[in-house]
């Protein structure tokens, strides 16, 4: 009879040990990495924000998902999330170079990508490729335009890399550098927190308005955990926080 006993607690015990082990498992924490990209993620007061992390904490927050922010430059995080589990980062441009590198939770944002200059810098003309070897343009390390001046045959000692986005204005505005990549949601924020103005800046060059910006995660990310944050992220969207958060960063 004891020997029943106790392989009735034993069962008992290893039931509970199971059931343990699975709900520490799901509940195991994401770490999600963000880059400086006023006003999509950046730091504030010591807080990462922005539009991109509304979005995000939002939809974590309503899928009862545990994580936490970590801010990162971009080219690591986007290193670190290929090689490891539970990892994610945002705001990242889905090209065709990184697309079977990540899982895809988005989109975010439609994307539109163009080289500025400032508007009173007539002396600088780009009408193809060729013409951007004949100025100081500053691109994000690991980025999509990096990838894009590498498909196009430019080599890195025609352009100059930096490791946070917002580098790329301040060092436009204090003569560093001639051209920079942006969309107009990024550049009207950051020219609106320098003090100035975004029709001070002008449109030189189209360069691409392909995919659109997402969160990358580790594609070794339980598919449950990415499908309820699609999901949860959808419903967030559908609310209309998006257009709500720009209006409040860039009006």
């Amino acid at each position: 009879m004891n020997f029943h006993k106790n392989m009735s607690s034993f069962k008992l015990l290893m039931i509970i040990l199971l059931f343990g082990v699975v709900g520490t498992a799901k509940a195991q924490e994401l770490t999600i990495y963000v880059d400086n990209w006023p006003p999509y993620n950046f730091v504030k007061n010591d807080k990462i924000v922005g539009i991109s992390t509304e979005l995000i904490e939002t939809a974590l927050q309503k899928a009862n998902i545990q994580y936490k922010l970590v801010k990162y430059p971009f080219k690591r995080g986007l290193i670190t999330v290929q090689s490891t589990p539970y990892t994610m980062l945002y705001t990242v441009a889905r090209i065709p170079q990184r697309e079977n590198e990540f899982a895809w939770i988005g989109p975010l944002h439609p994307r539109k990508v163009f080289l500025f200059k400032l508007k009173n810098r007539t002396d600088i003309q780009v009408d193809d490729l060729e013409d951007i070897k004949k100025y100081r343009t500053g691109v994000l390390s690991g980025g999509s335009v990096e990838q894009f001046f590498i498909n196009n045959g430019l080599s890195d000692d025609e352009y100059h890399l930096v490791n946070y986005s917002e580098q790329l204005l301040k060092m436009l505005l204090i003569g560093r550098l001639d051209l920079i990549p942006g969309d107009p949601v990024d550049l009207a924020y950051q020219m609106k927190r320098a003090g100035a103005k975004f029709s001070e800046l002008e449109v030189t060059y189209f360069i691409s308005d392909e995919g659109g910006y997402y969160m990358v995660a580790n594609k070794e990310t339980p598919a449950d955990i990415i499908v309820k944050v699609q999901q949860s992220l959808e419903g967030v969207m559908a609310t209309g926080l998006r257009e709500r958060a720009i209006e409040r960063y860039v009006n």
